[in-house]
């Protein structure tokens, strides 16, 4: 009986794979489009050469790599090829971290797990894939955070969490707003639910955390910002090299190494901006709104008042992106991180066996059981690949063009 029920597990695990590497190839081949835009190319012309400088670390990987090996770096054709290189082994990384965490969560809970995983793969690997977003940091931010909240799951490791939030700043400060949430919420998390010298080390994990994220951030967007103004044509004339037009991306070298404030150039961009965000709420409501009744019910089934405030956390942690939508443009960067936010913290909670987020998805489940709303919940994320920058999605940018054809906006 036991080996009939360990090769039924081995046949459902292989099944799994061989659809979830299907679905994965397909959806990169059917998105990639085989070439990096100047805004991508351009970031690796920035070095800490020019001083400890904001998005300087790839750029410094990339010209140490060249050096290396001995090789002309400043052309389109390399720099496309270390992206080419990059994606693979992020891709191979994140696949790894899914797998983990798959293996983590009880055998009861391994379809919803597929699931969960399964959606997040489409996002993951459709937003990398384009050349919007092809090489794109927010890639690499996204990977210490999967490991960082990995570690915080098995328990193991966890003071390495703090460097690993620290390397997600040091790519892009962007990241305390993007991606840092789910790390804050999941160690506040591991702090309500632990006693004594375990909640102590996670309480100084995140003392930790937060005094040097802090600190980079206030270096890269205040102190530093600009710092490297003195070498701007050198950096300039490297990124127009790279470029696939051989042109640079001004308004990044603008912003980020003379410290220019881009925000009256970006308000062009935000009638899109607005119209297109309301069109995915409404497109994707299916999903929200069965997410959001699971983490309310769940929040309204806790009797403890700790346990009110994780789930608090969870339901408040993608608040951290309102500045962002705010006061910057890349719509479609914010959102990509708020729907990874919500698949993240639900890939961790059946890790981990949390019986109220798993007890309150079957309700919601069961609840849609013989409804017409139930297929919306499975097939909605299908609509929104790729995410992209500026433009929420493909979908939300067309139907957005189309409404402004046609009422004259």
């Amino acid at each position: 009986m036991k080996k009939i029920l360990q090769d039924e597990k081995k046949r459902n695990m292989l099944s799994f794979l061989a659809t979830w590497g299907l679905i994965t190839i397909g959806l990169f081949m059917n998105t990639f489009d085989w070439t990096a835009n100047s805004y991508n190319t351009s970031i690796l012309a920035i070095s800490y050469k020019y001083g400890f400088t904001s998005r300087g670390l790839l750029g410094t990987i990339y010209q140490f790599l060249g050096d290396f090996v001995g090789i002309d770096i400043w052309n389109y054709f390399v720099a496309f090829k270390f992206y080419v290189i990059c994606t693979i082994v992020c891709y191979i990384a994140f696949a790894i971290m899914m797998l983990l965490f798959l293996n983590k969560a009880n055998i009861e809970n391994k379809k919803i797990q597929e699931y969960l995983i399964l959606i997040n793969t489409i996002f993951f690997v459709t937003m990398f894939a384009t050349e919007k977003n092809f090489g794109r940091i927010d890639m690499f931010m996204l990977l210490a955070t999967i490991l960082a909240i990995y570690l915080i799951a098995i328990e193991k490791f966890v003071w390495l969490v703090a460097p690993l939030t620290a390397l997600g700043v040091i790519f892009h400060q962007g990241y305390v707003f993007m991606f840092y949430n789910v790390v804050l919420v999941l160690l506040l998390y591991r702090i309500f639910t632990k006693e004594g010298k375990n909640r102590n080390k996670y309480i100084a994990v995140l003392i930790l955390s937060l005094v040097i994220c802090a600190a980079l951030f206030f270096w890269f967007q205040i102190i530093y910002r600009g710092g490297a103004h003195d070498y701007y044509y050198e950096i300039r004339e490297h990124a127009r090299t790279m470029g696939v037009e051989g042109k640079p991306h001004d308004e990044l070298l603008r912003a980020e190494i003379l410290g220019v404030n881009l925000h009256d150039e970006e308000l062009k961009y935000r009638l899109s901006n607005v119209i297109e965000i309301i069109m995915f709420i409404v497109f994707f409501s299916p999903y929200i709104l069965f997410v959001g009744k699971v983490l309310v019910r769940t929040l309204k089934r806790q009797t403890e008042f700790k346990r009110k405030l994780i789930y608090l956390a969870v339901i408040l942690g993608p608040l951290t992106l309102l500045p962002d939508y705010i006061f910057k443009v890349d719509f479609g960067r914010w959102t990509f991180a708020g729907v990874s936010y919500f698949l993240l913290i639900f890939i961790f909670m059946y890790a981990v066996n949390e019986r109220d987020i798993i007890e309150s998805v079957d309700e919601g489940l069961e609840k849609i059981k013989d409804s017409l709303y139930r297929p919306f919940v499975f097939v909605t994320p299908l609509l929104f690949v790729p995410f992209m920058d500026i433009a929420v999605t493909e979908f939300t940018d067309r139907l957005c063009v189309l409404f402004r054809n046609i009422v004259g906006i």
